[in-house]
């Protein structure tokens, strides 16, 4: 391979680290998601004795990373032996080729299983924070409209890879594959997916922050709620590091930093899912000590009043998610600013805000 074009272009650098360290990233990574998964579903069992939608969406995030990890535990071993051909540092053996069609083909799964196993987590995230819009009236077409922007994303994403030069024989990628312009195909649509993992995560994130201003609840406990909320900041940093850190020759050269970064953003993004999922701050514990609703109390977020008879398929995921939500949103009670309908705020209902404020505190520091 290295012989069909000049060397500084296609002869790699040595690994920043070896095969061992590589793999030994890859299960530990996975190992903390796991917990951190484990830990998320047992707070919702323990608080709701039931899981929701956006749990779904985490578990077959951490089932792709299962099956990414497990085959970089497999193949990671040509992609170092590759690595070592190219450059010299190792004479091939007869099962060369063989081994390399089979990384190469592991590898398309692995990048597709990449960003799909991202794009489980902002379909986690965007379900987790729909509850905020899903009773407030226009402010739903505005999830609906990040929700399509997510999924587009996810498909460009997952399209422009180049599939034919990672299943296709190895005489074929050597003829058509090691060229100018495929690197600069490759780098390109690297960085336009890093724009797309970016964008939508901002845009998820300002569900629940633009949200944050339309309650009467404290500015600390604002200023505490939108940290919670903006824990996808962690893996928008993972994905300016993966992207940041390739410089054009170093991208050229050692494909093995641009899998480790991946693998870490793919670790971090469960374990943040985990992290922003902490639903006992909408709460309280002593749920049998609050008095019941009134009657003319305003509408509050979560709330199963104002369901909106949407059609075809947002009416079946609004009409599923608001079944499956029921219990825990009775127990929701923060004010609106500007609710759609304003009544006058009963005693009672001023009661529950301050018992909200007493167990919220509480829920807090017990995490």
């Amino acid at each position: 391979m290295a012989s069909q074009a000049p060397a500084s272009v296609f002869t790699p650098s040595a690994p920043r680290f070896s095969l061992e360290v590589f793999r030994g990233v890859a299960w530990a990574g996975f190992s903390l998601a796991t917990v951190f998964v484990l830990f998320r579903t047992f707070l919702r069992f323990h608080h709701f004795r039931r899981l929701f939608l956006d749990d779904a969406f985490v578990f077959i995030g951490w089932t792709m990373a299962l099956v990414t990890t497990i085959l970089w535990h497999l193949f990671a071993g040509d992609m170092f032996t590759n690595n070592a051909v190219a450059r010299g540092a190792q004479i091939p053996g007869s099962d060369f080729v063989q081994r390399s069609e089979a990384f190469l083909t592991a590898s398309a799964a692995v990048i597709f299983l990449f960003y799909s196993t991202l794009w489980s987590v902002k379909l986690s995230f965007l379900f987790f924070f729909r509850r905020l819009y899903v009773n407030v009236g226009s402010w739903m077409r505005y999830w609906w409209i990040i929700l399509a922007f997510t999924m587009a994303s996810w498909a460009v994403c997952v399209g422009n890879i180049e599939y034919k030069c990672l299943v296709s024989p190895l005489e074929y990628l050597v003829l058509h594959c090691n060229g100018d312009k495929s690197r600069r195909y490759q780098r390109t649509t690297l960085i336009v997916n890093c724009v797309f993992d970016l964008v939508t995560d901002v845009l998820i994130t300002s569900i629940p922050i633009t949200m944050l201003w339309k309650v009467r609840i404290s500015l600390k406990r604002k200023l505490a709620l939108g940290v919670v909320f903006s824990v996808t900041v962690f893996t928008m940093v993972f994905a300016i590091a993966r992207v940041g850190l390739l410089s054009t020759k170093s991208y050229r050269q050692d494909m093995t930093w641009l899998y480790f970064w991946s693998n870490i953003e793919g670790y971090a993004a469960l374990i943040v899912s985990s992290l922003g999922s902490f639903r006992t701050l909408f709460r309280s514990q002593d749920s049998d000590s609050k008095p019941s609703r009134p009657a003319d109390a305003p509408y509050t977020i979560g709330s199963p009043q104002k369901k909106r008879n949407l059609h075809s398929f947002a009416h079946i995921f609004t009409s599923s998610l608001a079944k499956t939500n029921f219990s825990e949103s009775t127990q929701d009670f923060v004010e609106l600013k500007e609710p759609a309908k304003v009544h006058s705020v009963s005693t009672s209902m001023v009661d529950r805000v301050d018992s909200y404020d007493s167990n919220v505190h509480r829920e807090a520091n017990a995490i």
